[in-house]
């Protein structure tokens, strides 16, 4: 027995070290790598500067909540989550991939018909879960700032009345006057738990293209403890420079980075004679979307940065219209784009397929497409170069969105009408038109080889002239 000791105790005791040192390196390492980060905004000659972990930090990120390997696989260096359901799991992946996290906190928005601010108990509860979500998530070391609230109709200063007002005019005004202080006193407050909770992170608010500069003016008079303020921005970028320019005359600008950016939303496109906006190829809207990458980074120089919408698949009028991946993960021009902006480079070989748009009888969106219930007409999709004949075709018809509530809601992936295709010849399809009279959108997908598609649709009507 005293040999077999002899024999094996120096291993086991080598063991033992080993183990022992193991442990207590990981343990070192890992409480310095989990450390939270610490960032600030830092005055500049030209603007500002994010500052993380005491090096400058130019957001080049992505609104979502999915693909973040592919994000930081093309350079993006940062994801804002909307949706902070599976958060915990999401701040983990995000800093298993580098990047840093923008985190939404959500807030009711200012409404005066019903104004949740105005009751005490509400607000109580509201600063109580927002204390205690940001206590809980505060030491991760993927945050980047928190971000209170998005597009929350922030209140505007009072509009001129165009008349002599009445005592009932007065009357309104006031009762606005208190609602408007009810919940800007509460989003104060919240401002201030929120840094005081947390010191290492920045707290911001993101504001919407209606309204833009009244309400940028009122954010900046009534919220002055805000840290940093995002702009949401669905339309040319040079207008909303000039806002800022407009601005700048009378305050002092916060902070700020372009919050959200994309292909102009549906509202701001040309329509169809019954109100069906017309949306262009994902060939057009990934060159739409290094055109506007390039103006921000000069228009708005003296920003921290961008992040691009969306970081995903979602249904906003259309489940096409933002979207950068479709349900399965495949990728479409925009993504390449990112790429191809954030990395420096000029590749178009691995592009996906080049749609120029679709036809209905060789006639387009623009040509106000009435049919007769159940006509037969043919649909064609057209390229800007020749048809690979490896490409694979989904054709669908939907119902169009017709009670489209703006975006920040949540919308339904319109019903999908069946049956509808008589024979599909890869970019040519026999359509029978829907046998129920209203608006419709026909859409095509075009998968490549390589996990790429491309999508065009066409807005049509259907219209029982008996």
């Amino acid at each position: 027995m005293k040999k077999l000791l002899i024999i094996y105790f120096p291993a086991f005791l080598l063991v033992i070290i080993i183990f022992y040192v193991f442990v207590t390196r990981n343990g070192t390492n890992n409480s310095k790598e989990n450390k939270a980060a610490e960032v600030y905004v830092r005055k500049t000659l030209n603007g500002f500067d994010l500052i993380r972990n005491n090096e400058p930090f130019y957001i080049k990120g992505a609104g979502g909540n999915s693909h973040l390997k592919e994000l930081r696989e093309i350079g993006g260096n940062t994801i804002r989550l909307y949706d902070t359901l599976n958060i915990n799991q999401l701040l983990d992946e995000a800093y298993q991939n580098k990047l840093a996290v923008i985190v939404d906190i959500f807030i009711p928005r200012f409404q005066t018909d019903y104004n949740p601010y105005s009751i005490s108990e509400n607000n109580d509860t509201l600063k109580q879960n927002v204390i205690n979500f940001v206590k809980k998530h505060k030491t991760h070391p993927a945050i980047l700032f928190w971000n209170l609230g998005n597009e929350i109709d922030y209140p505007t200063l009072l509009k001129k009345s165009k008349r002599i007002p009445t005592i009932t005019d007065l009357t309104n005004i006031f009762k606005v006057i208190k609602e408007r202080k009810s919940f800007i006193k509460t989003f104060n407050e919240l401002i201030e738990m929120i840094k005081s909770e947390d010191p290492n992170h920045p707290v911001g608010s993101c504001v919407s293209t209606d309204n833009f500069w009244k309400r940028v003016l009122s954010l900046h008079l009534n919220s002055p403890k805000l840290d940093i303020i995002g702009f949401n921005i669905f339309a040319p970028p040079l207008k909303f420079r000039n806002h800022i320019n407009k601005l700048s005359h009378f305050i002092k600008i916060k902070p700020y980075y372009i919050s959200e950016w994309g292909m102009e939303g549906p509202w701001a496109q040309e329509k169809t004679s019954w109100e069906a906006p017309i949306e262009t190829t994902s060939t057009n809207k990934g060159n739409q979307y290094e055109y506007n990458y390039k103006l921000f980074e000069s228009l708005f120089s003296e920003s921290v940065g961008t992040v691009v919408f969306h970081w995903g698949q979602k249904q906003e009028r259309t489940h096409t219209w933002f979207n950068i991946f479709d349900e399965q993960g495949r990728k479409n021009q925009i993504y390449y784009e990112l790429r191809n902006i954030w990395k420096n480079r000029s590749d178009t070989l691995d592009f996906p397929p080049q749609i120029k748009y679709m036809v209905l009888d060789k006639k387009g969106a623009r040509d106000n497409l009435v049919f007769l219930p159940n006509e037969i007409v043919e649909a064609e999709v057209l390229f800007n170069n020749e048809i690979d004949s490896s490409l694979n075709y989904n054709w669908e018809i939907f119902e169009e969105e017709w009670y489209y509530e703006g975006g920040g809601k949540k919308h339904l992936l319109p019903e999908k009408i069946n049956g509808c295709f008589i024979n599909i010849k890869n970019s040519v399809a026999k359509v029978k038109i829907p046998s129920v009279e209203g608006p419709y959108r026909i859409f095509v997908n075009v998968y490549d080889s390589f996990g790429n598609l491309s999508t065009a649709n066409t807005p049509f009507y259907v219209l029982d002239r008996k």
